[in-house]
């Protein structure tokens, strides 16, 4: 063979590459192992997502490997659902080399939910448990039954349940408010636990299925709904709860006919219940009974004579207790035998009064229990008449472990006192009868003295001494000279005849000296931003002497009032004015405020009406108020005057008045008291329709110009304002062919012209002189109620004369209107509004007087009048709300143009006018 020679510089790269690590050729397939924990058998697929081709799709045993698999396939692993277990997330494994993946089944908390059956195992199962019983608080369910078997529960529902169905919504007059929408409303009994009995049906805890997953509240449990039929009901109930308090259930549940599972909550006051979802899991956990006794006597104790009474007895032992128990009685001198009882397993029973009781009787079983015979031993003095006793049972340690009640009765040859009443009541010089009635008993005859102790110093009773002859009735005087100290005293009355006693208790109450205290009148008034003073007449009873204070409480908001201190002296009264103090803003209106005293009689609680009136003015013009109209600024009244002999006619003063009573315009213009004042603009119409008609217009400025006057004929109504065009409305009648007949027409002031309007009045009875044209805030629409049975109301556009007739029967004397045409009436105790479309809705107890229209700053606000003050009517809410502001005697009112209202009235008959505004 023939060699190359290599240059020396290449043999060492040469030796160089040969030494250096050389890239590994990738094997030409690699394997998958699968391996399968928690389980061994689940449900796999696997993909080459490369390829798209499925690898394996079906049950995959414990594990496998998949070999043969090209280098660099991606596969995929889907694992599948398996009941009982999560179901473990997806994985995808890129095989550049051999590859083992895990796929992890995990079991899942509890067992599923099963709506007719209660199965699995129960967390701390009392010993001895045998059987389950479905219950809740009240009863069991004698038709399902269920056995405990090692540390688990089976209890199958396969029948409907013992108890009487109840609606599951509330029917007939339950109190109960519902806001439900229900399919059907179905018959049910719903059970939240199972008692869990021993093989003697001894009560030994309950069992709770534990909502593990799939519930939607904390802590919420399953409970089982028996329904007679499928409904689907969802809502809120609240019903009145025994505790005074209310209850409110939650209900969102999807029934089927029989047995339901559904989870179940309740909290303060709270109850809910759903339906649970298929993939719910719960747990059983059991809470043991607490270990105690209890005592059942067969009868009544009674004793007849000294000689010791035998009773047969029943000792219950809940809860598996066992142990040496000692007895002993509440009631002196009752003692039992024997005083020790020792209960073991072999005497184990259960309480009959329990949950379980139910359950016993109607399977016909009388429970495994200790019968023994008690005796009773009664060393006491006097006799006693079916006085309830118990019987107090505690362990060796001391602690009381139960109890039993029955009754004792002691008949023995004596006497029996009883007091009536047991409670007397009485004051520190006070003489008082205390009843006493005796029995005897055994045939017992005899002289009793009866003796009165328990006394306090200051009161004392003298012993009484009665024959006793079958029944004796005796009164003790107790006798008290005045120092006493108030307080509530036990006393004992005590019967001795010779070796026979009895004793009977009450308490005697000695109650402190009182005064009472009276209003001198019925009716007080107190002016924002003024003082006034209320007489109160304060009466000395049962011994008082000395000093008490007087103190006005239940004051309105922005009042109050001076607590007054008065000596008094026993059979005299003595007045005490109470000042009263209302701030600027005090809350107007009637309240009703309460006397008071720390030495008021308890029985006594006087009151009388304060009335917080606004702040007034005295009207700067003498003489009797004939009438008011709005200004702008201020209102326009009407006082009488004088007769003027120059002119040979009656003189009326027309007055513009601010709110805080200046008098900013004056004139006076022929007319007598039926002069009427008309709002005109820049001004006032001050008409006079006494004999010849009189019109005189006057400015704010106090210029005055005779109008011509106007040919109105026989006036029957007239408004109290022009129209915004400067016309005064009013209807006159006509007598002709031996008829009345009536008609609307329009006089306008700047020109004199009377114009008919086409209203057809209808039948009318009378006008009787009230208002009868109500104007809207701009004057442009115009309400005229025409009188009669029915009557008739018209809505009148001031702008076109068209009138329409308002399509109702609610009655109405006084009327208002909005600017935008919303119509509202008020008659009798009743506001009703007339609506858009016709309707009207009517708010019964809403008191307006007789309506002046709408505040001319606050929209939703209303005001009206009648003669002894005014009422603000809040329109803006669902429900208007009316306040009524006593005055006094209302000669008239007015809107004020700023807002509110301008009242005219007499605070007291001999009181000059006075003016007010009101907000």
């Amino acid at each position: 063979m023939k060699r190359f020679q290599l240059p020396t510089t290449m043999l060492g790269l040469t030796v160089l590459l040969t030494a250096c690590p050389q890239p590994t050729t990738p094997d030409a397939t690699v394997s998958l192992t699968v391996a399968l924990t928690g389980v061994t058998s689940a449900p796999i697929k696997i993909t080459n997502t490369t390829s798209g081709a499925a690898l394996f799709n079906g049950n995959l045993d414990t594990g496998k490997v998949f070999t043969n698999l090209t280098a660099g396939t991606t596969v995929k692993i889907e694992p599948g659902t398996l009941n009982g277990f999560t179901t473990p997330a997806a994985q995808t494994v890129t095989l550049d080399s051999s590859k083992t993946a895990s796929v992890e089944y995990k079991a899942l908390p509890g067992a599923p939910v099963q709506p007719a059956r209660i199965q699995g195992p129960v967390s701390d199962l009392p010993t001895g448990a045998a059987t389950g019983v479905l219950g809740n608080s009240y009863e069991v369910d004698t038709n399902s039954e269920g056995a405990v078997s090692g540390s688990g529960l089976d209890l199958p529902l396969t029948r409907a349940p013992s108890s009487r169905l109840s609606t599951l919504l509330p029917t007939g007059n339950s109190g109960c408010q519902a806001t439900v929408t229900a399919s059907v409303n179905p018959n049910i009994a719903l059970f939240t636990e199972v008692n869990l009995l021993s093989p003697k049906m001894d009560y030994l805890g309950t069992v709770t299925e534990q909502i593990v997953a799939g519930g939607t509240m904390t802590g919420s449990q399953v409970a089982r709904l028996y329904s007679d039929r499928a409904a689907t009901v969802k809502g809120t109930l609240t019903c009145p709860a025994s505790n005074g308090a209310t209850l409110t259930v939650n209900l969102d549940v999807t029934l089927t006919a029989g047995w339901n599972a559904v989870e179940y909550a309740s909290g303060q006051n709270q109850l809910t219940l759903r339906t649970l979802g298929g993939g719910a899991r719960s747990t059983l956990k059991a809470t043991r009974a607490p270990g105690m006794v209890s005592v059942a006597l067969q009868k009544p104790v009674e004793f007849t004579s000294d000689a010791d009474v035998a009773v047969a007895a029943r000792i219950y032992q809940d809860g598996g207790y066992t142990g040496e128990i000692s007895l002993s009685t509440d009631v002196p001198g009752l003692t039992i035998e024997p005083r020790t009882v020792t209960l073991t397993a072999a005497t184990l029973t259960s309480q009959e009064a329990q949950a379980t009781a139910a359950y016993l009787r109607r399977l016909g079983v009388t429970p495994q229990r200790l019968d023994t015979t008690l005796t009773f031993r009664y060393s006491g003095a006097g006799n006693l008449e079916s006085t309830p006793f118990q019987i107090v049972a505690r362990d060796a340690a001391g602690k009381q472990v139960g109890a039993g009640n029955s009754t004792v009765t002691v008949k023995r040859p004596g006497l029996a006192l009883s007091l009536f009443p047991s409670e007397v009541q009485m004051f520190p010089g006070d003489t008082r009868d205390v009843n006493v009635t005796a029995n005897g008993i055994g045939g017992f005859t005899g002289n009793v003295t009866y003796t009165l102790t328990g006394l306090p110093a200051g009161l004392s009773a003298q012993p009484v001494t009665a024959n006793l002859n079958g029944f004796s009735f005796v009164t003790l005087k107790v006798v008290g000279d005045g120092t006493v100290k108030p307080g509530t005293y036990p006393i004992t009355v005590t019967g001795v005849s010779a070796d026979k006693t009895a004793s009977a208790t009450g308490q005697l109450i000695v109650r402190a000296p009182t005064v009472t205290l009276s209003f001198s009148g019925y009716g007080f008034s107190v002016s924002q931003g003024a003082t006034a003073s209320v007489p109160v007449t304060v009466s000395t009873t049962n011994g008082f002497s000395g000093t008490t204070t007087v103190t006005l409480t239940d004051l309105p908001a922005g009042v109050s009032a001076t607590p007054k201190t008065v000596t008094v002296t026993p059979g005299a009264s003595t007045q005490v004015m109470v000042p009263v103090q209302a701030t600027a803003d005090a809350a107007l209106g009637n309240a009703t405020v309460k006397a008071s005293s720390p030495n008021l009689d308890q029985y006594a609680s006087p009151t009388a009406t304060l009335s917080v009136r606004p702040a007034r003015a005295t009207l700067p013009v003498p003489g009797t108020v004939l009438g008011a109209a709005q200004a702008t600024a201020g209102a326009w009244v009407a006082t009488d005057g004088a007769f003027d002999t120059t002119t040979n006619q009656y003189q009326t003063k027309v007055t513009r008045v601010s709110a805080t009573g200046q008098a900013l315009t004056s004139a006076v213009v022929p007319g007598s008291s039926a002069t009427r004042l008309i709002q005109m603009d820049g001004g006032v119409l001050a008409l006079s329709t006494d004999g010849a008609v009189k019109a005189t217009l006057i400015t704010e400025a106090g210029a005055v110009t005779p109008l011509s006057a106007p040919a109105l004929g026989s006036v029957v109504a007239l408004s109290g304002s022009a129209d915004s065009k400067g016309r005064v409305w009013f209807v006159r009648s006509t007598y002709s062919a031996g008829a009345v007949t009536y008609a609307l027409h329009t006089w306008t002031t700047a020109t004199g012209e009377i114009a008919p309007v086409n209203v057809n009045l209808g039948s009318v009875g009378s006008f009787y002189g009230n208002q009868n044209f109500f104007f809207s805030p701009d004057r442009q629409k115009l309400v005229l109620i025409v009188p009669g049975y029915p009557g008739s109301i018209f809505r009148i556009d001031t702008a076109t004369l068209t009138a329409t007739k308002v399509d109702t029967t609610v009655p109405a004397s006084s009327a208002a209107i909005t600017d935008s045409g919303t119509l509202w009436l008020s008659a009798y105790g009743t506001l009703s509004r007339v609506n858009s479309d016709g309707t009207v809705t009517q708010f019964d107890g809403i008191s307006t007087g007789e309506l002046l229209g709408f505040d001319r700053k606050t929209t939703g606000t209303l005001w009206g009048k009648d003669t002894s003050g005014v009422y603000r009517v809040d329109v803006s809410a669902a429900k208007p709300t009316s306040t009524f502001v006593s005055l006094g005697d209302v000669k008239g009112a007015a809107l004020n143009a700023d807002g509110g209202l301008l009242a005219i009235w007499n605070p007291q008959y001999s009181d000059p006018a006075a003016i007010s505004l009101l907000k």
